[in-house]
């Protein structure tokens, strides 16, 4: 029998249960999801016969114990799977694999049914990144599957195609694939969690094991997403001295060209980040080309360059919803900029105001829509946006308080 899971779980405990069975389906094992049909069970129902079917057709079954799912109540079709699983001889038959998802419980301390678990080795589920990855290691390693961290999509890393394929043919050339795999996953698991300081570290551990433990390995893409982690967190000469380094293994390659391209732009050396992307633009490839249009439009307006006619219509079809926030805030202030130089006003306050509903906006956004308000004669509303945007600044790290200041002192003098 090939192997396939069955999960049971109160259904107070569905985040984690989804959480277990996201992570067993990303590894390609088969696993039956029930988490919607369980909400619709109410209590005073009949255990349905689909749970008795589920349960006969599997080879492993998971029960997540919580206080919820050991509760005679709230966890009383927990109870019946359980009873169900011992009935005569029947869980020699199937691997049984507890979770516990509750600190407070001891497996061994459990009283009928739950006794069946108690001399069970148990696997332990917290809210830590890394607790889900050293779950789904251990379900791999039961059923002799090799451990691939599930390197997702993210808006951030539009290259994830290539970085998975390149750990996934790494990962089967050595013998240090399990320990190696889980530092990506932990890695995975912190960057989807935004916990950028945590992924820095484990990405720049990963490299350096890999250096010390395959040396058949120059690894390529994770130098590359090591950059972008770099770049999130502002520590950009470190992102350059990445690219470098990348550019050394594939100084062709668009994602490190784009990428240095981004870190110059945002320190300013505009005429060598122009570069970058014009760079690009000189290569084939719909999703580069596009990006590095972007990016050039972006950068010759920061530099005060005029933009052709072509560039501005380019700029306003593209269709961000796929950029990442501080990209999708870079084009909407170049776009509110050739609307204040059209003084297309009524235009430019209506995209200001959208894009600070939407939370994307920054400083330049701001001062866009004060300028805009100030030169329709609507000072006192254009000096109140500028004074809620500075009190925002306390908890907005994309607004600089000191420059907005400087417009306000400008409005009283002027005013």
């Amino acid at each position: 029998m090939d192997p396939h899971f069955f999960i049971s779980f109160s259904s107070r405990d569905l985040r984690y249960a989804r959480e277990i069975l996201a992570a067993i389906e990303n590894q390609g094992i088969s696993i039956w999801d029930y988490s919607d049909i369980i909400q619709s069970i109410e209590l005073g129902q009949a255990f349905p016969d689909r749970l008795r079917l589920e349960i006969d057709r599997c080879s492993h079954l998971i029960f997540l114990i919580s206080r919820n799912s050991i509760d005679p109540v709230i966890g009383r079709f927990c109870r019946y799977e359980l009873e169900y699983v011992r009935g005569a001889g029947y869980q020699k038959n199937r691997k049984i694999i507890p979770v516990v998802a509750d600190p407070d419980i001891n497996p061994s301390n459990l009283a009928f049914p739950f006794d069946l678990i108690k001399d069970a080795f148990y696997l332990v589920l917290t809210d830590r990144p890394e607790s889900i990855v050293k779950l789904t290691v251990k379900v791999c390693q039961l059923i002799d599957k090799q451990y691939i961290p599930p390197i997702t999509a993210h808006s951030h890393l539009p290259f994830w195609e290539f970085f998975r394929r390149e750990v996934f043919e790494m990962a089967h050339s050595n013998k240090y694939q399990v320990d190696l795999m889980m530092i990506l996953g932990e890695f995975n698991e912190n960057y989807r969690q935004q916990n950028q300081k945590e992924a820095h570290f484990l990405i720049t551990h990963f490299i350096n094991s890999c250096r010390y433990r395959i040396k058949s390995y120059t690894p390529f893409y994770p130098i590359i997403v090591k950059a972008v982690c770099e770049t999130e967190l502002g520590l950009y000469s470190e992102a350059l001295k990445s690219y470098h380094e990348a550019s050394v293994i594939q100084p062709y390659n668009q994602d490190v060209i784009g990428g240095m391209g981004t870190v110059l732009f945002k320190t300013q050396r505009y005429q060598e980040a122009l570069e970058c992307f014009e760079q690009i633009l000189r290569h084939d490839g719909t999703e580069y080309t596009r990006n590095a249009r972007i990016n050039l439009i972006i950068t010759k307006l920061a530099m005060e360059q005029n933009l052709t006619e072509s560039e501005i219509e380019f700029l306003f079809i593209t269709d961000v919803i796929s950029f990442p926030d501080d990209l999708k805030t870079n084009v909407f202030n170049a776009r509110g900029l050739v609307l204040r130089v059209r003084k297309s006003y009524s235009e430019l306050e209506q995209l200001c105001r959208s894009v600070i509903s939407q939370n994307l906006h920054d400083t330049i956004t701001i001062i866009l829509l004060y300028l805009s308000l100030y030169n329709r004669g609507r000072q006192t509303e254009a000096a109140r946006e500028l004074k809620a945007a500075m009190e925002e600044s306390d908890t907005n790290p994309r607004i600089d308080k000191s420059v907005l200041k400087g417009y306000l002192i400008l409005f009283t003098f002027t005013g």
